[in-house]
């Protein structure tokens, strides 16, 4: 272990209540039960705690949904229960090489990126945290002591870390997220900084966007911070329709590389390493071409800014369809980002009539659609000459999704739905 509670006895002598009954909440459960710890477990849409459960209980651990505030974490406090988040609590059990990620966007790409290349170079590794696999469910199946941890951590993890000491910090960028979670933007970049504060003696490397934010924000990154630009093109040998060719990939691929360079890897063989990777589903992914029209799949792009920087692979015609549930987002500024970018917009859910008056305002052609599937058809009806249809929502899928997945399956679906229907009505030949 790395870190000991304290009072470690004392606090086996009475359950831990897990806060949160999703993926990381059953993830702390199972590395309870290989504790053979007891616990019970509370969710906000089942079952409730309150003043008599926080007697009941000796520690809390929550799942990242959770704002720090949350009055059932404040219950716990106010009865001086220790408190502290699943990221946190595994931390505690775990000895490996951790080598933290953090970021706007970028982090999942980055994390299964490396994990991708140290297996290629005889290495073992694992990709967990917020790429889908809690630290704790990782050790309650059993971790390789030697394997080195890319974890990627989201600001919810970070903002109350005390635990979790990486050895190395790469931060990809930062734009402005998830402002119905934190405050403000600073309280949002805090969150993310309090990674920094536990770095170990290795390096720390940050995408040119967080040095400038805090500079803005009159934060001191580490001295040994290694900033990187995000390159203007590839310089790797790779096929020209590789996923990190495009234009949102090209700082996680510096940050990559120089990570590697100081770990003793020859650049060579890095980049020999990563030419068979290939991204998590959902992210700039190319569904089908249907006539003159390309779609792409970007469910990802949960932002602004991953939006924005997904319209800037595309040259000529692009058709973007985009919206969902708000995360405190300007939608003007969004708006006025994408006007250069974009020939025409359809629209959907939460955020639709807001992106829709904006885009207007700016000169930008909107539609607005009651559906994904409607969005896409409209798309694909006003084609009229090679175009790039591209669904990068730039918000979060909650209005209408359980997740990005559900999301981004949904539009595969109704991409491949219009296939068929075309193809069966025209017998062209469809790519």
């Amino acid at each position: 272990m790395r870190n000991d509670f304290q009072d470690w006895e004392k606090l086996r002598r009475k359950p831990v209540a897990v806060l949160g009954a999703g993926v990381s909440g059953r993830g702390v459960g199972a590395l309870l039960d290989r504790l053979e710890w007891k616990y019970e477990m509370y969710d906000e849409l089942g079952r409730d705690f309150g003043y008599t459960e926080a007697r009941a209980c000796s520690l809390v651990v929550f799942s990242p949904g959770f704002t720090i505030s949350h009055p059932w974490l404040e219950l716990a406090r106010e009865n001086d229960i220790p408190v502290m988040g699943e990221t946190d609590f595994g931390a505690c059990f775990l000895d490996n090489p951790v080598i933290a990620i953090t970021g706007t966007n970028g982090k999942t790409t980055l994390a299964t990126m490396l994990t991708h290349a140290w297996k290629a170079l005889g290495n073992s590794a694992v990709a967990a945290g917020n790429v889908g696999v809690p630290i704790c469910k990782l050790l309650a199946d059993g971790l390789n002591r030697d394997a080195v941890v890319f974890l990627e951590v989201s600001s919810f993890q970070a903002q109350a870390m005390e635990n979790l000491r990486p050895d190395n910090v790469l931060w990809t960028n930062f734009e402005a997220d998830h402002l119905d979670h934190h405050k403000d933007e600073k309280e949002y970049f805090l969150a993310k900084a309090n990674l920094v504060e536990k770095v170990g003696k290795g390096c720390v490397i940050v995408g040119r966007s967080v040095s400038e934010k805090a500079r803005e924000f009159d934060y001191d990154l580490p001295l040994k911070t290694e900033v990187v630009e995000r390159n203007g093109e590839c310089s790797i040998n790779l096929p020209e329709d590789h996923f990190l060719t495009s234009f949102p990939q090209l700082e996680n691929l510096s940050i990559a590389r120089g990570f590697a360079n100081s770990q003793g890897i020859a650049e060579k063989d890095f980049d020999q390493a990563i030419v068979d990777y290939r991204p998590e589903p959902h992210r700039l992914q190319k569904v089908a071409t249907i006539g003159d029209a390309t779609f792409w799949n970007d469910s990802k792009a949960t932002n602004a800014g991953a939006a924005v920087a997904a319209c800037r692979n595309f040259s000529g015609n692009i058709f973007w369809i985009g919206g969902g549930k708000s995360k405190g987002e300007d939608s003007a500024s969004f708006c006025l980002r994408l006007k250069p970018l974009i020939k025409k917009a359809f629209l959907i859910g939460e955020m639709g009539n807001a992106l829709g008056e904006d885009l207007r305002a700016h000169g930008v052609l909107a539609t607005l659609c009651n559906s994904l599937k409607e969005a896409v058809n409209s798309a694909y009806e006003e084609v009229n000459e090679r175009t790039n249809v591209l669904f990068s929502p730039g918000f979060a899928s909650f209005d209408c999704f359980s997740n990005y997945v559900e999301r981004g399956k949904s539009f595969m679906e109704s991409v491949f739905d219009l296939k068929k229907l075309v193809s069966g009505s025209t017998q062209e030949c469809i790519n």
